[in-house]
């Protein structure tokens, strides 16, 4: 005979999903990521965690703990990573009474390349998830194409300003960094930007 597979009450979910939605997105907001945009971000781990629930606990304590680690996660893969590379590093000495500092070698953390390229990482990321007022850039673009040469007066560095969010601001952040970007993305923000200023007449 076949077993009967359980069914999850949806009220019963939404109740749930409410409760941990309350707690959870506060805490985990981070960059542009405001308090409704984690909220939708635990509705879809929620939902995306059901699969494996067993049944054997408690729907809230498994949701908490499922949408919780996916929401460190999250945080760490898309704004910094939190553990610092000295707890592997075989310089690394709790007991090192060298200048207040746990390491060996170096009494300042910046003079170590790791710990350097560590903390640039983190920031490069943390950048990208800060909203940057277009009007405040500078040389965002040295390319000789539609982002150089149409994005030149207020008018439009306001018109892009107020509608380029998300994706987009995201590519867009990275070209005005320096930082490489594939062709397909740029591509995406030329036809963003065009149809952008375009819509505007």
């Amino acid at each position: 005979m076949k077993k009967k597979k359980k069914t999850i009450d949806e009220n019963e979910f939404l109740r749930v999903l409410d409760i941990i939605s309350k707690k959870l997105a506060y805490k985990f907001k981070f960059g542009y990521h405001d308090y409704d945009d984690m909220k939708q971000q635990i509705s879809i781990f929620a939902l995306e965690g059901l699969k494996n629930y067993d049944h054997s606990r408690p729907l809230e304590n498994f949701l908490w703990t499922h949408v919780r680690n996916r929401l460190f996660n999250y945080k760490r893969d898309n704004y910094q990573r939190p553990n610092k590379p000295c707890l592997t590093c075989p310089l690394y000495d709790p007991h090192c009474k060298k200048s207040n500092s746990e390491c060996e070698q170096y009494s300042n953390k910046n003079d170590c390349s790791l710990y350097e390229s560590w903390i640039n990482r983190n920031n490069t990321k943390k950048n990208l998830m800060h909203l940057t007022n277009i009007e405040d850039t500078k040389d965002f673009c040295s390319n000789d194409d539609l982002l150089a040469d149409n994005i030149m007066t207020k008018e439009i560095l306001e018109l892009v300003e107020n509608n380029l969010n998300g994706e987009y601001r995201t590519i867009y952040l990275k070209v005005k960094s320096g930082i490489k970007v594939h062709k397909s993305d740029m591509d995406k923000l030329t036809a963003k930007l065009r149809e952008i200023i375009n819509k505007d007449g």
